[in-house]
């Protein structure tokens, strides 16, 4: 049986290049003791990708390279030499862009993200795993109750709010008692934010001045601003700050691609004038607390109370840089998830 994996041959320089990876069909090695063999069903693109793959200093090890590209995923054992797990099993973990983890005993004893090698009932679809109740739920989830403390009644603005962790943490605010404002990239999205994912209003800031916008939508001012885009988003925000406000650095998607010439917030003297703190997190940092914040969110599922839905996108690994660029092309709407359909 033969896997195919994507590796990385290249630190890249802006964006992602085909030419970067390599395409590797070699075939699968017997089992040792203590190891599991896994296909791989659904694996996350996720925008912080392209930052795993930088050489330097960050919040995780850069991938290394001739390694697989780094993933999570959902799979189910299909041969397992470990008596904890059994073929047959779902299961969730850092299974790399492959159609195969052939998990050993020293990678089921390194957890990714906090999380190990976990068997996860079906009584959810299993890309709901990568999702809502993945990176991208404990992202949103962790940054707004612990980071912003967000309280009822108070004003949240999310940027990036169409993506993975944009959706869900614009549900998880209103689920609060917040009124909530998202920023994304066209008229489209701003409707589904309101329709799909019950946000207050959506705001196009292709559309026209953001500034006014946000005069417009929080006349008040924000509470909270949940910032995944930085850039000149983050910079037309922190003028619109509330005595109090607190800005919870999540991402920087407009900055990923522009490692070297990094655009900082210039309007950074509203956090004194306003007595405002502006606070960068990554979601491992609560990753004792997982269990506890998953079960939550999934009671909100069960109950309808918000809507986990993916977009899926089936096709095999090797489409990994293309459904990545879309992420930044501003073309997907919610959290993208790649149906794995290689052999």
């Amino acid at each position: 049986m033969k896997n195919t994996q994507i590796r990385l041959i290249n630190r890249p320089l802006g964006a992602l290049k085909v030419t970067d990876f390599m395409v590797d069909r070699s075939e699968i090695p017997p089992l040792a003791l203590h190891e599991v063999l896994v296909k791989n069903l659904y694996l996350s693109i996720d925008p912080a990708m392209r930052s795993w793959v930088n050489g330097g200093k960050s919040y995780i090890d850069s991938v290394p390279i001739g390694e697989v590209m780094r993933a999570m995923g959902t799979g189910v054992v299909v041969e397992s030499r470990h008596a904890d797990f059994l073929p047959g099993q779902h299961v969730y973990a850092g299974l790399g862009m492959q159609a195969f983890s052939h998990l050993t005993e020293e990678r089921l004893s390194r957890p990714l993200f906090g999380s190990q090698l976990t068997i996860i009932d079906a009584a959810l679809p299993l890309p709901t795993y990568l999702g809502a109740l993945g990176i991208s739920g404990m992202t949103a989830y962790f940054g707004l109750l612990r980071i912003g403390q967000i309280q009822p009644g108070e004003t949240v603005v999310i940027s990036g709010a169409a993506g993975g962790v944009g959706t869900i943490a614009g549900q998880i605010a209103r689920l609060k008692g917040c009124r909530v404002v998202g920023i994304t990239s066209s008229d489209e999205k701003c409707k589904a934010l309101v329709d799909a994912f019950g946000f207050d209003a959506g705001l196009n800031y292709r559309a026209g001045k953001l500034t006014n916008q946000l005069v417009t939508a929080c006349p008040e001012g924000i509470d909270v601003f949940f910032d995944n885009v930085g850039g000149d988003v983050l910079n037309t925000a922190l003028g619109h700050l509330r005595p109090g406000g607190r800005v919870v650095l999540s991402g920087a998607v407009s900055q990923y691609n522009n490692m070297r010439f990094m655009q900082g917030p210039a309007n950074y003297l509203s956090l004194i004038v306003n007595r405002a703190r502006m606070e960068g997190f990554v979601f491992t940092d609560f990753a004792n607390e997982f269990e506890r914040a998953r079960a939550e969110i999934q009671g909100w599922i069960k109950a309808g109370l918000l809507n986990a839905d993916t977009h899926i996108i089936p096709g095999s690994v090797d489409r990994f840089v293309e459904l990545v660029d879309q992420l930044f092309s501003g073309q997907n709407m919610g959290k993208m998830v790649l149906e794995v359909h290689d052999n």
